[in-house]
């Protein structure tokens, strides 16, 4: 079996392929769990509504084998919702990926150094990924320095992240569609063509990315 592109965080549900491998991502307030590979969480967008309840939907559902990861999960200053409550939906979404010991996937916007303290403080002990990455290549590799991924979208395709295509360790990489109507194979071949590589050794690469982080084979070895 050849080794498939892997899309680390969509929230476009199709079946998966031999030839694309997709999680797709749970918002618990608006959508239904899938019986796929998913991830499950609590987007600090919505967690004005009914967020206890939200919180034992999370735990009843979290452990289930299907839940690969926790999150969409974290902080973001241009939301409206309350960033005190913000926090404490985080720290309760890291035990829980803690306890479960899956990895976690996290949304930040303008609120990088409070993720940061606050993982550090949880002790958090799985995998995490940075989703949705769009920043420069200095945050990029703090990042990096505390052992944490980075998954880059559609926002690549403008041209102003080569720098980071180019240079950022790809052991620490993984690449997404996200909410965007576009085909993952379009953004690795633009990571291809950038990075000068050819597409087999990116494929091989990010698929060994995602057996550390999530340990499960999606082809016969």
């Amino acid at each position: 079996m050849s080794t498939p592109y892997i899309n680390i965080h969509t929230h476009s549900y199709q079946e998966n392929t031999t030839e694309v491998f997709s999680l797709p991502n749970i918002i618990i307030a608006k959508d239904y769990l899938i019986p796929q590979p998913c991830s499950l969480g609590i987007h600090p967008w919505y967690i004005h509504f009914n967020y206890k309840e939200q919180e034992d939907i999370l735990y009843t559902y979290a452990k289930r084998s299907n839940v690969w990861a926790i999150g969409e999960c974290g902080l973001d200053k241009l939301t409206d919702s309350d960033f005190s409550l913000q926090k404490e939906i985080f720290r309760i979404q890291i035990k829980v990926a803690n306890q479960l010991k899956k990895p976690l996937i996290i949304h930040c916007v303008r609120a990088y150094q409070e993720c940061f303290r606050i993982l550090q403080e949880e002790r958090v002990q799985v995998p995490v990924i940075f989703h949705g990455f769009d920043k420069n290549i200095a945050l990029a590799y703090q990042i990096y320095r505390q052992g944490y991924y980075i998954s880059l979208g559609s926002a690549l395709l403008k041209g102003q992240k080569d720098d980071l295509i180019i240079d950022f360790p790809w052991n620490k990489i993984f690449l997404e569609t996200d909410d965007k109507s576009i085909n993952i194979v379009d953004i690795y071949m633009y990571f291809c063509r950038v990075r000068k590589t050819e597409l087999p050794l990116l494929k091989e690469q990010l698929y060994q990315n995602f057996i550390h982080v999530f340990n499960y084979p999606l082809k016969e070895e």
